[in-house]
């Protein structure tokens, strides 16, 4: 799996700046960077293992459709989760969500966090819940818009993804949790230390980067039979929980920094 590089960012001074009163939008903009800033640096750092994810993905459908071997290997796959349903999706999310990147956490001194096995097992169930979710979420897709290969019909199930289910659920969801676990795992410190400008610093990055990451892998994604689309994006999401959890412990780091810890 590609090398996966995280954006801290802090202030340039290093200080803590009260919040702007009245100001212009030109006179926070000047002192502080912008949401899509904050998103565009993390996308191009994440450049490389981003088209390797893409490629990885592309790569993906274009097997399964083309190399009766790989379609036969994946049947069984599809057949589990069709006939297990929740527990499928479940378990996919807990292995690729919650222990293939606790391993990077534990091996992998950049993206380390205080508490690799603890955060591991938080974020394994976190995502194999959400696996749950997301599992109903593409079964209604493919009740709405069909189950077409189609370039409009794939359109129409990415928009809806992104800019519906991602944008005002998912995203906002694991913009608090990603934030309480960069805080140790602390309600109390999260409590403390919650941003007023929670959607500017925390959430409008996290949706910027999950564009930027995941619109063309969803494109591949809903190009699989819909029994292989939890399991196949299960996968994939290894590297954006890594990403989140970059996101989620930037401000922790910055304020640290600035404490002198």
């Amino acid at each position: 799996m590609p090398r996966t590089v995280h954006v801290v960012y802090c202030a340039a001074s290093g200080k803590k700046r009260t919040e702007p009163g009245g100001t212009s939008f030109a006179e926070i903009t000047a002192d502080r960077k912008s949401p899509w800033r904050i998103g565009w640096e993390s996308v191009k750092v994440n450049a490389v293992p981003m088209a390797a994810l893409w490629a990885l993905a592309a790569a993906m459908v274009l097997a399964y459709y083309f190399v009766p071997s790989v379609a036969e290997a994946l049947a069984p796959v599809a057949r589990w989760q069709t006939e297990s349903g929740a527990v499928a999706a479940f378990l996919n999310r807990l292995v690729f969500n919650g222990v293939l990147p606790g391993i990077f956490l534990v091996a992998g001194a950049s993206v380390r966090t205080r508490r690799p096995v603890l955060t591991a097992a938080a974020q394994g169930i976190w995502c194999g819940l959400w696996g749950i979710v997301i599992d109903r979420f593409y079964l209604l897709q493919a009740d709405w818009f069909g189950t077409g290969h189609d370039l409009p019909t794939l359109a129409f199930k990415v928009a809806v993804d992104q800019f519906a289910f991602s944008a005002f659920l998912n995203a906002p969801s694991n913009a608090a949790f990603y934030f309480w676990v960069g805080r140790d795992f602390s309600i109390s410190r999260a409590r403390h230390e919650w941003p007023t400008d929670f959607l500017r610093t925390e959430y409008l990055p996290v949706l910027v980067t999950n564009w930027a990451v995941c619109v063309p892998v969803l494109f591949a994604i809903y190009a699989l039979p819909t029994p292989l689309q939890v399991q196949i994006s299960g996968v994939t999401s290894a590297f954006w929980v890594l990403v989140c959890l970059g996101i989620g412990a930037r401000r922790a780091s910055c304020e640290s920094s600035s404490r002198g810890e």
